[in-house]
Formats: structure tokens, C-alpha cells, sequence
């Protein structure tokens, strides 16, 4: 599992982080950004609500200067909707779990996440790369995800024609819809 660092301006659904450190930067892709931690302010556009980053699912032990743990792609926005929306972000700065991590972090024997009783924090994440019939990233793109249990996530795609990463606490169908695509 790779998580990605949340800094400002990263999204989830319709909330976005607006506080960062002044003092933690990361520049990979550029532009520059300020990292995030846990606990930092958020606004979502859906509710109208100012919120906060929570933590969801393993990480490692470390924090910022502020003394709050690093926010992590999979983390989720606390506001006034119904489910949370979670964050996601992909950068240079990311933390990475083998599956006994996971499970020694969340205090479960490693190699117990296969057996069907192992409950699992895990997070799912998918992303899609959008092409044309010639096999050309569709760039610029609107388009709209939804999974089976209605949450939304909308944006733009990349140069590459790929979505955000998308995150869910279980596995999950996702639907894709653009407009003239």
C-alpha cells in the first residue's frame, strides 16, 4: 500500500485542505506545496462547512513540526457529509506498507489479513487513465466517478489523461461518467 503526503489544496469530493505548513514544502510534481498534518483545516463546498483532516487507515509514527501526525492520502475530511469524503493526493512524498505492516500496525498478527474473520482497515484506491479511440489521453476531461454507494468524486484529468486517485475504506464498483466522451 503506498500513501501519499496531503498538502494544500489536495481534495476530497468537493472539500479541499486549506492550511498547510509554512515550513514543510514538497516540490514533486511541481508546483511547490505546503504538506499537511492531521487536525488542519478544511473547507467542503457540498455542506458549507468548514472541517478538519482525520486519520484513516495505517501510518507510520512521525510527525511535523506542529507535533500532529502526517496527513495521508485515505485520510477523510470531517464536515457535515455523510460519508466523509477522503482525501487523495500522489506525490513524491508517500509512505509504503507491505500487507504484514499493515497488519502490525493495526495490531492483528501478520498474515492474518487473508483469513475471511480478519477484519481489514485497508484503504482501495483505482485510478483511471482516459483515452480516445486512437489511443490519445483525453485531457482536460470532466468527468464524474461514482461508487455503488453514492459517494461522488469529480475533476479534471491530468496531461495524461488520468483522474485523481480515487479511495475507499472497502472494495467498491466505480462508475465513470464524462460528458461527449
Amino acid at each position: 500500500m503506498i500513501r501519499y503526503f496531503l498538502a494544500k489544496g489536495d481534495r476530497a469530493g468537493e472539500a479541499v485542505i486549506v492550511e498547510g505548513l509554512d515550513t514543510v514544502t514538497c516540490s514533486n510534481p511541481p508546483p511547490t506545496v505546503h504538506i499537511a498534518t492531521l487536525d488542519m483545516k478544511t473547507y467542503c463546498s457540498a455542506c458549507k462547512r468548514e472541517g478538519y483532516i482525520a486519520p484513516q487507515g495505517p501510518r507510520w509514527p512521525g510527525t511535523g513540526p506542529n507535533g500532529k501526525q502526517w496527513a495521508l492520502s485515505g485520510d477523510i475530511n470531517v464536515c457535515g457529509c455523510n460519508p466523509p469524503p477522503i482525501f487523495y493526493a500522489e506525490r513524491g512524498m508517500r509512505m509504503t506498507f507491505t500487507a504484514g505492516e499493515i497488519a502490525a500496525l493495526n495490531g492483528r498478527k501478520p498474515g492474518a489479513a487473508h483469513l475471511p474473520f480478519a477484519s481489514s482497515d485497508a484503504v482501495h484506491d483505482e485510478q483511471f487513465t482516459l483515452l480516445d479511440d486512437a489511443h490519445r489521453p483525453l485531457v482536460n476531461v470532466r468527468y464524474r466517478i461514482v461508487t455503488d454507494t453514492g459517494q461522488i468524486f469529480a475533476g479534471i484529468t491530468d496531461a495524461a489523461g488520468q483522474t485523481h486517485r480515487i479511495a475507499t475504506d472497502a472494495a467498491a464498483s466505480l462508475k465513470i461518467y464524462t460528458k461527449g466522451h
